[in-house]
């Protein structure tokens, strides 16, 4: 039975950080601007720093003040140009790296962070803060075992230090490596034992390794802490299914829906433990699901002279990117390769794809009705981000069934396809299917399904929370797609 962690250190901790300085202003003028900032005084502080940079144009403290006033101000090619002038200056202490890494973040241009936090990294070997911020953006790119190896120099750096041990607890996890995160985990609580997260986490990596009342008693531990935490209220849900009391686990589920709003789990998990509970689906899930899952057609973009040529294209950078990764730890991929976030690194041609999708993305939530109190639909996005990663199955090659958690609305777009699909015993091999539990998870109901048979071309847009799968498939051409999340930033 899958389930995920109750928190999820990478985007929350790298975004906790950007607020921070890396070390408090020495020089008078910097001081100056401080208390400026201190008393309201914005446009004074600002005023006062353009003033001082002009009067010393190497004072690096006004550099990183005056940046983060652009920054406020949507000046953000001036304060990145601050930040990479202060690091020309002085590229032999840590404060301007991770003051351009911090801001690079907060751009959302996470490759550019990654490179430069991997560069400071062999320069300040010992730098605890460096190691640690490298693990969370590793962890964010899915490459977790570079985290794992990243939040362990943190930990013999500053073993004192609770956050980088429940790091590495739940990179571990995702490595399925269950007797180090549990020891990692449970430093994490040593030092610091009001940790709700670090109980919640534990909680995963024991009921991973099957020790379902310790599982529950850590959940249990966390919700004293946090009970606000609906992750967590999931996960111990998670538990009681797998302690064979699906009524309970329901109960849990459709209570965390109430109060916490469409938690991707929760919504994922209660049709299946009502079913388990009365031996049957749901009645009305196939609508559901067909009521859900959109095919769509993307246009051809400009420049190219078919569809076909755009995909041809596509399936060249795919083959060639150099993040692909066979199986990678913490995936569904099997028989195949997944590439890392391909936005992350914005290039040809995935930055054509990125605005044909949004173009059709946009138009699909255009036909969408909000439902009041509907996991899916009970709110549509305005803004969004989209994460992006390619996928390249060889011959029996397929994803297991899954959900995207982080994700509010998901999907996939087929670049190339064997012409050997659907040629085998049930006539879709090779399909995509919605609707199936994961396969350790023992249903005493017959799931219902839905599969698609995948077009080129076409792209499947259906809720993060839908449990779908490949089917493997003969033949020695790759099967090529592309997958998103879509990321909800604001609403309608």
């Amino acid at each position: 039975m899958q389930f995920g962690a109750p928190t999820d250190l990478t985007g929350r901790q790298v975004n906790e950080q950007q607020d921070q300085m890396s070390d408090a202003p020495t020089t008078p003028p910097a001081r100056q601007i401080l208390d400026l900032l201190k008393q309201g005084k914005k446009g004074k502080a600002y005023e006062a720093a353009r003033a001082a940079l002009t009067a010393n144009p190497v004072d690096q403290d006004v550099m990183a003040l005056l940046a983060s006033l652009c920054v406020q101000k949507g000046e953000l090619p001036q304060a990145e140009a601050l930040l990479r002038r202060s690091l020309g200056i002085d590229p032999t202490t840590p404060t301007p790296w991770l003051n351009l890494g911090r801001l690079l973040q907060q751009l959302n241009r996470w490759g550019e962070a990654l490179k430069l936090y991997e560069d400071a990294a062999r320069v300040f070997s010992q730098n605890e803060t460096i190691r640690s911020t490298l693990g969370q953006l590793y962890q964010r790119a899915g490459r977790f075992a570079e985290a794992a190896e990243a939040f362990g120099a943190a930990t013999a750096l500053a073993p004192e230090k609770a956050a980088s041990w429940m790091a590495l607890g739940v990179v571990e996890l995702r490595l399925e490596n269950l007797d180090q995160s549990i020891e990692a985990l449970g430093k994490a609580i040593a030092l610091n034992p009001d940790s709700a997260a670090a109980y919640g986490n534990l909680g995963n990596a024991l009921q991973k390794k099957g020790d379902m009342k310790g599982a529950e008693a850590a959940y249990k531990k966390a919700l004293a802490l946090d009970p606000k935490n609906g992750m967590v209220h999931v996960s111990l849900g998670m538990t009681k299914l797998r302690l064979d009391d699906p009524g309970e686990a329901a109960r849990i589920f459709e209570r965390t829906l109430a109060a916490f709003g469409p938690e991707r789990r929760a919504a994922a998990w209660l049709p299946f433990a009502r079913a388990q509970d009365l031996g049957e689906m749901p009645m009305g899930t196939r609508a559901e699901i067909g009521k859900m899952v959109k095919r769509v057609s993307l246009e051809t973009p400009e420049g190219f002279a078919s569809l076909a040529d755009f995909n041809a294209a596509l399936a060249e950078a795919l083959i060639a990117d150099e993040t692909q990764v066979w199986e990678p730890a913490g995936k569904a991929t099997r028989g195949g390769g997944q590439t890392g976030l391909l936005l992350d690194n914005p290039r040809e041609p995935f930055i054509t794809f990125e605005k044909i999708l949004r173009r059709a993305i946009d138009s699909h939530f255009d036909t969408l009705t909000v439902e009041r109190g509907h996991a899916f639909l009970g709110q549509i996005p305005r803004d969004y981000r989209i994460d992006l990663w390619g996928t390249l199955l060889a011959e029996q090659g397929h994803q297991h069934s899954h959900i995207h958690v982080g994700g509010w609305m998901s999907g996939v777009y087929y670049v190339a396809l064997p012409s050997t699909l659907g040629d085998g015993e049930t006539s879709q091999d090779g399909w995509i299917e919605f609707g199936r539990p994961p396969p350790d998870f023992k249903p005493r109901f017959e799931p219902v399904t839905i599969s698609y048979e995948p077009r080129e071309g076409d792209a499947f847009f259906f809720p993060s929370y839908l449990f779908h799968r490949t089917l493997p498939f003969t033949g020695q051409t790759k099967r090529i797609s592309l997958a998103f999340d879509i990321r909800p930033i604001s609403w309608r």
